[in-house]
C-alpha cells in the first residue's frame, strides 16, 4: 500500500511539473500570436477549398521563430539556421530525435491556430461531416458534449477549429452501427470517456461539459493519456486488431 501511494504521489508530481512546463510554453504562444497574427495572417491565402491549409503549407518564418522562442522558454536555445534543418527533416518524414523537436508540434499548432482564429468563418450550427478537420486535414481531436442538452461539436486539437457534428456516429469513420462503438470510462476522469470503433479500428475522447468544465482541450488530451493507452489494449484485444 505505501508502494502504491508513493507511485500516485511521484506520478502527480510529473503531472504537476508537465502541466507546469506546459502553461509556460502555451503563455508564450499566446504572447507571440498577439504580435505577429496582423502581419503573418495578411500575407496568407487560404486554398479555395477543404482543407484550406496544411501543417506544411504553413509559413516556414512563423513556424521558425515560434519554435526559437518556445525553445528559449524551455531554457534549450537552438539557432534558426539549426531548426530549419531539423524542420526540413520532418518535412522529409525523417524523425527527430533533437530534444527541441517535442516543441514544433506546439509551434506548428500556435501557428495553424493563429491563421484559424483570423481567417477560417465560423460554421454555423448545421453539422458537418465526420473525419479529418475540413480546415488543415488533420485528425487529431476531441468530441464535445455542450450543455444544456448535449449538441456535439468536434474541435480539432491542432488549428482549433471547431464544428457541430452529428450526436451519434464514430467521429474518425462515421460508421452508425452502435453495437460497433464501446465507451471506455475511468472514474479517474469523470466527463471524459475514450470512445472505441471496431469497424475503422480507430478511438477519440469525448468531453460532457454538462459535467466538466475545460478550459484547454490540449491539456485535456494530454493529462487523460492513460484513456488512450486502454483503448489501445481494448482495440489489440478485438478479432481483426491484432
Amino acid at each position: 500500500m505505501q508502494t502504491n501511494n508513493l507511485n500516485t504521489e511521484l506520478e502527480e508530481q510529473h503531472l504537476a511539473a508537465v502541466k507546469d512546463n506546459y502553461l509556460k510554453l502555451q503563455a508564450e504562444i499566446k504572447l507571440w500570436q498577439r504580435e505577429q497574427a496582423p502581419g503573418a495572417v495578411a500575407e496568407f491565402q487560404l486554398a479555395s477549398a477543404s482543407p484550406f491549409f496544411t501543417l506544411d503549407s504553413l509559413p516556414e518564418e512563423s513556424i521558425i521563430d515560434l519554435w526559437q522562442r518556445l525553445n528559449r522558454v524551455a531554457d534549450e536555445p537552438q539557432e534558426k539556421a539549426d531548426l530549419r534543418i531539423l524542420l526540413d527533416k520532418f518535412k522529409n518524414g525523417e524523425p527527430l530525435v533533437n530534444p527541441a523537436a517535442a516543441r514544433l508540434q506546439l509551434a506548428l499548432a500556435g501557428v495553424a491556430r493563429m491563421i484559424c482564429q483570423h481567417l477560417v468563418p465560423n460554421p454555423g450550427e448545421a453539422n458537418q461531416p465526420f473525419g479529418t478537420c475540413p480546415v488543415c486535414g488533420e485528425k487529431h481531436f476531441m468530441t464535445l458534449l455542450a450543455p444544456p442538452v448535449g449538441k456535439r461539436y468536434q474541435q480539432c486539437l491542432v488549428c482549433g477549429y471547431q464544428r457541430p457534428v452529428n450526436a451519434s456516429g464514430c467521429a474518425c469513420c462515421g460508421s452508425m452501427e452502435a453495437k460497433k462503438q464501446t465507451y471506455l470510462k475511468s472514474e479517474q476522469y469523470p466527463g471524459i470517456e475514450v470512445a472505441v470503433c471496431s469497424d475503422c479500428g480507430s478511438y477519440f475522447k469525448q468531453v460532457d461539459l454538462r459535467e466538466l468544465s475545460v478550459e484547454d482541450l490540449v491539456w485535456e488530451d494530454i493529462r487523460t493519456m492513460p484513456l488512450n493507452y486502454a483503448a489501445e489494449k481494448w482495440l489489440a484485444g478485438q478479432n481483426g486488431w491484432n
